[in-house]
């Protein structure tokens, strides 16, 4: 008799068995598995599955970029990794039809020439399969996991209350895998549970027909250390003043480099899409995002038909928005290269600083549909820009002679560099070494 099991949040840590499979020359970071198998999910539904990764360098490890389809979802941590630190990349998927799905994700590194593969599998089934007893589709599952872990927690027992009949409560009791099964028919529900190391839960919440499972996720508490008592000293009755020790930026320590307006000019027409250039630019920009400071702002304007800011002046110690910001991008139409330097100057201008490093980063494969403007217009239009202190340096995609040749110009009237991007052996630290170059105060 078939199996089917449908599990809306599934979660799994993985133990770490080794590398990927055929990557062997990607020795930095050490994953639980290469496969993530959801088994039978229901096709509305998403569960979610976990896997663990150790920095196994000697260097700081990050995460750049997923590449992935529009089905699978993938959180991963926006944030350094020492050498021996662990930490999660949460993967779900949005099964769109009925039947066995299979692709792959490649998880690019800062240390990595090439990506990690992770294969995505399951079987999408109908919701009404998901119901443990399809005879009778208010007999639910019931899981209850850890929230912050994501893994499921045996014995906790559950009340709740149906349409507010408090004298006659529904209780369940989850096993070892997390997990019970309850007659819970359609209606407003409260919801609490208790167990020791967890805060109280408690949720209302409306239980529709097409669910057929009730998740509760429970907060451990948090262990404060006990307060240290202050003894007095009547022999020493001043007051000693504790200061700050003041955070050193590895990358770009705030005593030798200028605070930097950094205006990153992102082109998203469709030519970018070819041979992964899209997801090249991504890391180049995510792994410069990673060594910013707070004096630093970022503002991200993209282009491609038209132009639009989709940020502006934001924090360099905000790197989540950053990198969300420019994973979401998605590359669509035809390059209006010349409405995006427009906007982009003039953002570098409005939040100009004075005596900083004020840079327009323009990545694109250079490809403009404005065949018609001649390099004397770039250079007089470039240059006056230039004259005011703001910098453009290029970040170029692609092979075609021509767009190399204006790209190189361009820079150079800029007053800044053409960085040349072929392959993923070539975005590790190139906008990194840039900045760094642009914004220097003195010798070393």
């Amino acid at each position: 008799m078939r199996n089917l099991i449908c599990k809306l949040s599934v979660i799994l840590i993985l133990s770490v068995t080794g590398l990927n499979p055929g990557l062997a020359q990607n020795i930095n970071m050490k994953l639980g598995s290469a496969v993530i198998d959801f088994g039978n999910i229901a096709a509305v539904m998403h569960p979610v599955k976990t896997i663990e990764f150790t920095n196994i360098s000697t260097q700081r490890l990050a995460i750049l970029v997923v590449e992935k389809s529009v089905d699978a979802k993938v959180n991963y941590p926006h944030t350094f990794f020492e050498p021996g630190e662990k930490g999660t990349i949460s993967v779900s998927y949005e099964a769109g039809k009925l039947g066995p799905f299979s692709e792959t994700i490649k998880v690019f590194t800062n240390l990595d020439n090439d990506p990690y593969l992770i294969t995505l599998k399951g079987t999408s089934i109908t919701l009404e399969e998901c119901f443990p007893d399809k005879a009778n589709m208010n007999v639910r599952n019931v899981l209850v996991i850890d929230k912050n872990t994501q893994k499921p927690m045996g014995q906790v027992t559950v009340l709740f209350v149906h349409n507010f009949k408090t004298n006659n409560p529904l209780t369940c009791k989850t096993d070892k895998t997390g997990n019970a099964v309850k007659e819970l028919p359609i209606g407003q529900y409260n919801a609490k549970a208790e167990i020791v190391g967890y805060e109280p839960y408690q949720a209302d919440f409306y239980l529709p027909r097409s669910q057929p499972q009730v998740v509760i996720e429970m907060v451990p508490k948090v262990v404060k250390a006990p307060d240290v008592p202050v003894i007095e000293n009547p022999q020493h009755t001043h007051e000693v003043k504790v200061v700050d020790k003041p955070v050193v930026y590895k990358d770009l320590p705030e005593d030798k480099y200028a605070a930097n307006n950094i205006v990153l000019l992102l082109d998203v027409s469709s030519s970018m899409t070819y041979k992964g250039k899209f997801t090249l630019l991504q890391q180049s920009v995510n792994n410069l995002v990673m060594a910013l400071r707070p004096i630093d702002n970022v503002s991200i304007i993209t282009y491609a038909s038209d132009a639009k800011v989709v940020l502006t002046a934001v924090s360099g110690d905000q790197k989540d928005k950053i990198i969300e910001t420019v994973q979401e991008l998605k590359p669509f139409g035809s390059t209006q290269g010349v409405k995006g330097l427009n906007t982009a100057y003039d953002l570098a201008t409005q939040k100009f600083i004075t005596g900083g490093n004020n840079q327009v980063i323009l990545a694109t494969d250079g490809e403009f549909s404005e065949k018609n403007l001649t390099d004397d217009y770039y250079k007089q239009f470039i240059s006056g820009y230039t004259e005011k202190g703001i910098k453009l340096s290029i970040l170029g995609f692609g092979v075609n002679p021509g767009a190399i040749d204006r790209m190189q110009k361009m820079s150079g009237y800029g007053n800044g560099n053409f960085i040349h991007i072929e392959s993923e052996k070539f975005v590790k630290d190139i906008l990194i070494n840039e900045i760094k170059n642009m914004s220097f105060m003195g010798k070393p």
